[in-house]
């Protein structure tokens, strides 16, 4: 009888440990104030930019744990432009799976109490057949072409309306084709106030440098945030993706030098080395777990 009571003593105090910790590991849906979305954008991938096809993008509202089908209209017709906006882009072969779980790991990381709208922007980004490089760089248009339909969508904003453009690996070509095209039409809302994060980021170094490719792109924007990791694996190998191997290197494993940023915008940049928290590693939420990461979320994420 005593070993059948030490028996059901030990069972009760296992079950005791369990149900202590299952009250420590963070909830894994948004809380009230976290409102989430997904909006596919592969039905657009190889479809040249324009308001026709802006219609075809596919929307989804995060509830009860799936994915509900919704549409353009429900969704800016609840936009509330005092409500921050988080629009997240994930990398190269992320598939919808993977990037909804990215997602949800990162909006974990936010301030439950602290009202926000979440966007995955799902993009054609899985792997395709043959060689890495080959894939690769057919990706390149199709991130350009993405950009073109995010800025449509940052278009349609309500006025004053305070976003945030995440963009990891290859999600980070998007955003900054998104921003410098919304800075090119002039079309952008008004009022739009609009920062840009970039880890692990796969466009070349110096694209913000004076006269480089998005040198502008800081007229538009408040902030923008760099985290970079000498260590990465995959971006190691990042210029040899185009012809020649002397390419420059990438954003996200180099970082920036201020110097090139032209002077009246270096104060608008903040640049992070993050590698003694990730090692080797490629991946969104080893970034956004850093403390250094985490400590930014209020300033970038929420403008506070």
């Amino acid at each position: 009888m005593s070993k059948v009571r030490l028996q059901v003593r030990r069972f009760l105090l296992f079950l005791l440990i369990f149900v202590l910790l299952q009250t420590l590991v963070p909830a894994a849906v948004p809380s009230k104030q976290q409102d989430i979305w997904r909006v596919d954008s592969s039905v657009v991938a190889f479809l040249p930019n324009s308001e026709n096809h802006f219609s075809k993008l596919a929307y989804f509202r995060w509830e009860k744990n799936r994915w509900v089908a919704s549409d353009a209209d429900t969704f800016f017709a609840t936009q509330q432009p005092e409500v921050p906006l988080i629009v997240f882009a994930p990398g190269y072969t992320s598939t919808t799976p993977q990037t909804t779980k990215v997602g949800l790991g990162l909006v974990r990381t936010f301030d439950p109490n602290k009202p926000c709208r979440v966007v995955f922007w799902d993009w054609f980004s899985d792997k395709g057949t043959g060689s890495i490089r080959r894939d690769v760089r057919s990706k390149l248009p199709i991130v350009n072409n993405t950009g073109n339909y995010l800025a449509l969508f940052l278009q349609k904003l309500q006025p004053q309306s305070k976003v945030c453009l995440f963009g990891f690996s290859f999600g980070s070509r998007i955003m900054c084709h998104a921003v410098e095209t919304l800075r090119k039409n002039g079309q952008r809302p008004e009022g739009l106030r609009l920062n840009l994060v970039l880890s692990g980021a796969a466009t070349d170094q110096l694209w913000f440098a004076q006269g480089q490719k998005h040198s502008k792109t800081p007229e538009v924007t408040e902030k923008i945030l760099v985290t970079y990791n000498p260590s990465d694996w995959a971006l190691r190998f990042y210029p040899l993706m185009y012809d020649h191997r002397d390419k420059a290197p990438a954003l996200g494993f180099v970082g920036l030098p201020l110097r090139s940023i032209s002077p009246e915008f270096r104060a608008q940049f903040e640049c992070i080395n993050v590698q003694r928290y990730i090692g080797k590693e490629h991946q969104t939420l080893l970034h956004v777990q850093t403390p250094v990461f985490r400590s930014r979320i209020g300033s970038y994420f929420f403008f506070e």
